[in-house]
């Protein structure tokens, strides 16, 4: 893609508010993915039903991951929690009860994003020997359990790389530019009281929207209600 701070606050944009619910090698460790819901609005017509995309992290360099309980005193009092691997992450992706979406729109090429991290994460990941140009930052405020047993947790970690893109839940790449207007679409319709986005509201609580959930063997998309 064309890097400048045009495009930078473009993507910026296009994921604040997304659900991330997901991390995983892609493409023979050529890629890292990072499994989204997004907030997005078609010109025309009304809302897709599956918002599921992936933010495909072109030749990746390092992923840090860090894991922490989510207490009322902060989480600068909190350790790192080991991960073991990539697939820990998956693993504990696979056991959160609820999650937040991230916030802030500013995701890419920040390092103030990360001031707040303990000395050492609780995962760190080397693919390749020289550094990336890159950075993209994301987060998950989350827990498990139910009623008063729950344990609130945040998850958050970097993936630097050299280039990105965005696909679509069946694989199919998404334009740039068309995953930017479809973001910009929706929040201009949030501030102006669409109507769309009243029936879309409606009818993800009727029937369910397509979500990512693990597999055994990789990622597969079932329907959960009410998410």
């Amino acid at each position: 893609m064309r890097w400048d701070a045009e495009w930078r606050e473009g993507i910026d944009h296009a994921l604040n508010e997304a659900d991330v619910l997901g991390l995983r090698p892609a493409v023979d460790h050529a890629a890292v993915d990072v499994l989204l819901h997004v907030l997005a609005m078609p010109e025309d017509g009304p809302l897709g039903p599956d918002r599921r995309r992936i933010l495909r992290l072109h030749d990746p360099g390092t992923v840090d991951v860090v894991l922490r309980l989510h207490r009322l005193e902060g989480l600068d009092r909190e350790p790192a929690i080991p991960l073991a691997g990539l697939d820990a992450v998956e693993a504990f992706f696979a056991s959160l009860s609820w999650g937040g979406s991230i916030y802030g729109w500013r995701f890419l090429d920040d390092p103030e994003l990360t001031t707040g991290w303990p000395p050492s994460p609780s995962l760190r990941v080397d693919l390749r020997a020289t550094p990336a140009a890159h950075t993209f930052y994301w987060f998950n405020e989350c827990g498990d359990g139910d009623g008063d047993d729950t344990r609130g947790y945040c998850i958050e970690g970097t993936v630097s790389f050299n280039d990105l893109s965005v696909h679509r839940a069946d694989g199919s790449e998404q334009d740039l530019g068309e995953f930017v207007a479809d973001s910009r679409r929706y929040w201009t319709a949030l501030q102006t009281g669409d109507p769309r986005l009243a029936f879309d509201a409606q009818r993800a609580a009727q029937a369910g929207t397509p979500s990512w959930r693990p597999w055994a063997g990789g990622w597969t998309a079932t329907t959960v209600s009410g998410t």
